[in-house]
């Protein structure tokens, strides 16, 4: 069974993950982990300070979860615009401190030069793809799962934006259809909600929360209120 870090991935459990930047501490961690959250992102891109020196200080100090290392291109809803070889470099020097590094299909030859780094390390790679604008189609979507297989992702990330009940029929049938064999697939947007907690079911590895008010996607809920939901579903599934 795939493992990051010492987290078992798809055995159906719905688990989630949150991200986190250099103006939190290790007791928000501890405070995620203890309510219940999996997985905790490191989103670099968003740290006050791009030193490899200090963003591998913030990597250590924000250690008490598996953890997954992104430093998100601004193309794909992040902060970082700065040169390849720079978030390269960060990638590098974070890549003994976390279980994952999140790059995205069209890093090009970021992802080309991380993958083998990555698998050295004992490391999963999460390639992702990112669409804020729409759901492309399914055929697109199974092109992208195929080419990020094809490019060593251990996991392929699909976030797209919903707009309707069509767009969620199409993330759904990816799920179905499995062109990758690990996936995490994420409906964005306020009607791409429900896919949040509903893929879970359909064996998207892991979704993601916010903490409290402070979103890193749109249509992210607060990680105390999906947990509550995700609660709540198990006991009604145990009830039935």
């Amino acid at each position: 069974m795939l493992r990051l870090g010492d987290l078992e991935l798809g055995d159906g459990r719905p688990l989630v993950a949150v991200s986190f930047t250099d103006i939190d501490g290790r007791h928000e961690v501890a405070e995620a982990r203890d309510a219940g959250v999996a997985i905790a992102e490191l989103r670099i891109d968003l740290f006050a300070r791009l030193t490899p020196d200090y963003v591998a200080l913030q990597a250590e100090r924000l250690s008490g979860l598996p953890t997954i290392a992104t430093i998100r291109l601004a193309a794909e809803g992040g902060r970082w615009t700065a040169g390849e070889s720079a978030r390269l470099e960060l990638f590098m020097a974070v890549l003994s401190l976390v279980d994952a590094v999140d790059v995205e299909l069209a890093a090009g030859e970021t992802l080309q030069a991380l993958e083998p780094a990555a698998h050295k390390a004992g490391k999963l790679l999460i390639v992702s793809h990112h669409d804020f604008e729409a759901t492309p189609s399914l055929e697109v979507l199974v092109d992208v799962c195929r080419r990020s297989a094809a490019a060593g992702a251990d996991i392929v990330k699909i976030a797209a934006m919903v707009r309707d009940d069509a767009d969620i029929e199409v993330l759904s049938r990816l799920l179905t259809e499995r062109p990758a064999p690990n996936l995490v697939v994420i409906g964005m947007g306020e009607k791409g909600l429900a896919t949040r907690i509903a893929f879970a079911g359909k064996g998207s590895l892991f979704t993601f929360a916010a903490k409290g008010d402070r979103t890193s996607a749109p249509g992210q809920i607060a990680y105390t209120r999906m947990l509550q939901l995700f609660s709540e579903l198990e006991t009604q599934g145990g009830a039935s």
